[in-house]
């Protein structure tokens, strides 16, 4: 089962999801419990009954209302409002279903595609640099803490690669910045390092 914010129940309309997130744990709980209930064997079975319980349940009558609300922006910010203003008035009964033709990671371009953009030094009055803003959030993990950040076994070769083809992504989508490709000034060499203790766990990567 998959429950909770890793299932994505968030109503990008209205910001809101933790209730929906909750709502699906405990919807979880009682269809686990209703198995133990009947005494079956649950070694390698698969509850189809959760998925069945949260389509019956408040939660996807509410995402169903805004399903169309993300993707409008996907055209133009313009095409985005004015059609969020309208699905206020049609709350979920719109005739259509925007789809996406492509999955997430299909966006992702070649670096060449692009110009690096420079930003203003922060002035540490206004704006501030990402490892002060990381230090107010209050994120603490021991020193010597396992890493709960791992490149799958055969992927370190990758690392590398997505520096040389897309500039790292992930040096830019990480708020906290766990993810660092460090250049050897001598070799010339780009290796990842992971600084797990920085993890606000956003679970955006």
């Amino acid at each position: 089962m998959i429950a909770g914010c890793s299932a994505g129940f968030l109503n990008v309309a209205e910001i809101k999801g933790t209730h929906h997130a909750m709502k699906s744990g405990m919807i979880a709980a009682e269809t686990i419990f209703s198995v133990f209930d009947k005494d079956e064997e649950l070694a390698g079975k698969e509850l189809v009954e959760y998925e069945q319980a949260v389509q019956d349940s408040w939660v996807m009558k509410d995402l169903k209302k805004w399903r169309n609300f993300k993707l409008g922006f996907k055209k133009s910010l313009w095409f985005g409002l004015i059609h969020g203003f309208i699905l206020n008035f049609t709350q979920g009964k719109e005739p259509w279903t925007l789809r996406t033709t492509k999955r997430d990671h299909e966006y992702t371009q070649k670096k060449e595609n692009f110009k690096p953009r420079e930003y203003p030094k922060k002035d540490g009055k206004i704006t501030f640099d990402l490892l002060s803003n990381l230090q107010r959030s209050g994120t603490n993990h021991d020193h010597d803490q396992p890493s709960h950040l791992k490149i799958k076994e055969g992927m370190e070769e990758w690392a590398s690669k997505s520096y040389e083809i897309y500039a790292a992504p992930e040096d830019r989508f990480c708020p906290a910045k766990v993810y660092e490709h460090i250049k050897d000034e001598k070799t010339g060499e780009v290796k990842l390092q992971i600084n797990a203790q920085n993890c606000v766990h956003c679970k955006t990567c």
